[in-house]
């Protein structure tokens, strides 16, 4: 794990400038990646501290891992390092960005790409309601849609809705980076932002073409295919997608997969009156982490384009 960190990560992930006019990889990324690998051992029994003598528990918890990760981060403030925030989208750009796409995919005379905009359209809205990660968006089963009463609550939205606006919706990540287990909350609102106007039309579509959703609500096609792939969307694809219809309406300055993240967080913050506990019981995290999104102050991070 430490050649991967040093020989790996931090050369080839070095996206964030110092006063130097050099690029490091930020902290805060190498701390996510440790989380991750430290959770994926768990689930092949891996857990508690790593014993190096016996050889047993989970790397991710060891003291060279704790120390490779303090240093890196001391080394990086010395260097000037700052962290920074996404640059946060509005309300009013994430409808004028979803409605675009609900007015263009029925003009699309390729039905692939019809398919695809539509499944963009069911993942924006996921990351707009939900404040997931890109990952845990990308993840979302039909099985994890349920109902605070319990019971899956897809029959209650598919083939038509026969929920109110306003209703309450859980989903089950299963795990996130910061919570395990537990559910995030969404409220439905029935209008282009809401993530059950495109799953409507995405399981109607998709039906229609022979590629019915069954699982996994956003797939990526196979590789040299036409077919979608029973899978997750990765969170750099979920990136690539995003950046792509923002640039393509001229909307595009910097956002990140972390922008729908922190806009609907500040959104909440500044225009429902929530508290950072009721956000981040909603969203499945802590009030630290909902204070660090909401703190309009921060420096901007732009993530340029490649």
């Amino acid at each position: 794990m430490l050649v991967y960190f040093t020989q790996h990560r931090l050369p080839n992930h070095a996206g964030s400038a110092i006063i130097t006019g050099e690029r490091i990889a930020a902290p805060s990324s190498l701390a996510g990646i440790k989380s991750r690998l430290a959770t994926e051992f768990e689930l092949l029994s891996r857990t508690g501290d790593w014993g190096p003598a016996t050889q047993q528990g989970n790397p991710m918890h060891s003291m060279q891992i704790r120390g490779m990760l303090r240093g890196d981060s001391n080394h990086a403030a010395e260097a000037g390092y700052e962290r920074r925030g996404a640059v946060p989208l509005t309300e009013a750009e994430m409808h004028l960005l979803l409605s675009s796409m609900y007015n263009k995919f029925s003009s699309r005379t390729d039905s692939i790409q019809q398919l695809l905009m539509l499944r963009d359209g069911l993942l924006f809205g996921l990351l707009w309601q939900t404040c997931f990660r890109g990952f845990n968006a990308g993840g979302v089963r039909l099985g994890n849609i349920v109902l605070p009463t319990g019971g899956n609550a897809v029959a209650f939205l598919v083939p038509t809705r026969k929920l109110p606006a306003g209703a309450m919706l859980y989903l089950l990540p299963g795990t996130t980076k910061n919570r395990k287990g537990g559910h995030c909350s969404v409220t439905l609102t029935c209008d282009v932002l809401c993530f059950s106007t495109w799953l409507q039309l995405v399981t109607h579509h998709y039906a229609e073409a022979g590629q019915p959703v069954t699982n996994f609500i956003t797939r990526p096609l196979a590789v040299g295919t036409k077919q979608f792939a029973e899978k997750s969307m990765t969170c750099s694809n979920a990136w690539a997608c995003l950046t792509m219809y923002l640039k393509s309406l001229g909307m595009y300055t910097g956002q990140s997969v972390h922008s729908t993240r922190r806009g609907n967080m500040i959104h909440q913050q500044l225009h429902m009156q929530k508290s950072d506990k009721e956000i981040g019981d909603a969203a499945m995290c802590n009030e630290k982490n909902v204070k660090y999104y909401t703190d309009t102050h921060r420096p901007i991070r732009f993530r340029a384009l490649q």
